[in-house]
């Protein structure tokens, strides 16, 4: 069974539909037996939504643009 933390490590892959369907079963299967990974996942879900509405509604000008993709970029590569 899937541990805490690594619920937090597969949560964004999740969301994203880019887990294997086991892989994906057992975390669900954790989340019904674990409320606070159940209340952090409906948490992450509201946090994302809210930031996917606001910049739908806010022109980032493109110099913000650029630095933000060279930061996620840059992170990303960290973190794979």
């Amino acid at each position: 069974m899937i541990c805490c933390k690594e619920c937090l490590d597969l949560l964004s892959d999740y969301l994203d539909g880019e887990l294997d369907p086991q892989t994906s079963s057992s975390l669900e299967e954790h989340f019904q037996d674990c409320p606070p990974c159940i209340a952090f996942l409906n948490t992450f879900k509201t946090s994302t939504n809210l930031c996917r509405e606001t910049i739908r509604k806010v022109e980032i000008p493109e110099v913000v643009q650029v630095k933000l993709k060279e930061f996620v970029t840059q992170n990303a590569r960290k973190k794979g």
